[in-house]
């Protein structure tokens, strides 16, 4: 049976009640919606998740993981693919229909960036034994590619304005989402990289907080999934520091 939405003290309803917290909070469990709605109006949980599950279908809240929910109140991320991208994914993918692959481009993480600059490189992750068949593969179809690249060569030979692709290794469980049928970079996953991976050498320092920044402004992040890959490549806390930072200008 649906609950009642009566007015109580304050003069609010019980689903004011859950979406003022909810909009106050970066995300909560259920439990902490309980303590907090329950000040006010009796209630039983699955009275509170009635509620929660109608603002998921108006797509006021999102789930975030078991358990766990945020408000929705900025815009997801969708990631930019190119005809070329997609044309190599459905190459790569056809010619080795086993291996785990994805793709994304610099053009969205130039986008965030403050000090902007151009990247034109296309970024392939594929499963670690075959980054080195897909380099060969690139480079015999006359594309300028490179393997995980240093970020001493990437400051010496790479330039980034120039079209390129970087291949290297697709961390397992990356945080991954399909776009036209082509597995592609989440927000999540591409926070955590660009403070992980050499080839990003140039976006690490106070630009990452600024991309961070930006990211929170513009997009809705899932927190719990971010923070669970940067702990599989050994950032958590380094994460946490960078969304938990005011950004200000210099």
């Amino acid at each position: 049976m649906q609950p009642l939405n009566t007015n109580i003290k304050g003069g609010m309803t019980t689903p004011e009640i859950i979406f003022n917290f909810a909009k106050s909070r970066r995300f909560f469990s259920l439990n902490e919606l309980s303590q907090h709605v329950r000040h006010t109006v009796k209630i039983s949980d699955s009275g509170i998740l009635w509620h929660i599950k109608n603002f998921i279908k108006e797509g006021k809240i999102v789930r975030l993981s078991r358990g766990l929910y945020g408000p929705v109140s900025k815009s997801s991320f969708v990631p930019n693919l190119t005809d070329l991208q997609k044309l190599i994914y459905a190459e790569i993918s056809k010619t080795l229909p086993l291996i785990d692959i994805c793709t994304y481009s610099g053009a969205d993480i130039s986008a965030m960036q403050h000090h902007l600059s151009l990247i034109n490189s296309i970024y392939l992750e594929v499963s670690r034994e075959v980054t080195e068949v897909v380099f060969h593969y690139l480079m015999d179809k006359g594309f300028k590619v490179y393997h995980k690249p240093s970020k001493e060569l990437m400051s010496d030979y790479v330039n980034l304005g120039d079209g390129c692709f970087i291949v290297k290794p697709l961390v397992t469980e990356s945080p991954l989402m399909t776009v036209d049928g082509v597995r592609t970079a989440s927000l999540e996953k591409i926070l955590v990289d660009i403070n992980c991976d050499a080839d990003f050498y140039y976006l690490q320092g106070r630009e990452t907080f600024y991309i961070m920044d930006y990211a929170k402004t513009m997009y809705q992040i899932n927190e719990p999934k971010m923070l669970r890959y940067a702990s599989r490549r050994g950032v958590r806390e380094e994460m946490l520091n960078i969304i938990n930072y005011n950004y200000e200008e210099p």
